[in-house]
């Protein structure tokens, strides 16, 4: 029998992904990074069953309700460009990440990971034409893009990036 380790019974990464997106993006310190976790606890204690999210994770619709009501004074603008777009293919979500982040400073891109070893939120620091960084709760630090895949996983490409799950931040 092997202890649990801190994040083994939680599944906070979407908190700790928004909090990171904020401190690039805002520029906050440790102290104000402190606060908006507690506010975005306080949040969902208030508008959802705190224990459930986390413990089973956070959707879509629960972090842009974070995004919307309780970091809109440091992150402005929210876009998730393929929402509605299912069957985006790699190349086109690759380039269109790539583009955003080259757009300006204070961007940052908060995606759902999945596939056998992902289930995972996390922050996009930067994209190149063969890999991607992260700025990561997890200490997941980058991916090869030929090992991704926006459709389906398998044994060669087993990262699945998700475009429906995937917010433009700035």
């Amino acid at each position: 029998m092997k202890p649990y380790y801190q994040g083994a019974l939680d599944s906070i990464c979407a908190i700790y992904s928004i909090v990171n997106a904020t401190r690039m993006i805002a520029g906050i310190n440790d102290n104000e990074a402190r606060l908006l976790f507690r506010r975005i606890l306080a949040y969902l204690e208030k508008t959802r069953d705190l224990s459930m999210v986390l413990t089973e994770g956070i959707g879509l619709k629960t972090i842009g309700g974070i995004l919307k009501d309780v970091v809109r004074d440091k992150i402005r603008h929210r876009n998730i460009p393929f929402k509605h777009h299912p069957d985006t293919a790699l190349d086109e979500f690759w380039t269109a990440m790539a583009e955003f982040l080259e757009g300006g400073d204070h961007r940052a891109i908060l995606i759902g990971l999945g596939g056998p070893a992902w289930d995972h939120w996390t922050i996009i620091e930067s994209i190149s034409d063969r890999q991607i960084r992260f700025f990561d709760s997890h200490k997941l630090k980058q991916l090869n893009r030929n090992r991704c895949t926006t459709n389906r996983s398998t044994s060669s490409r087993p990262h699945m990036l998700c475009p429906t799950h995937t917010y433009f931040l700035s």
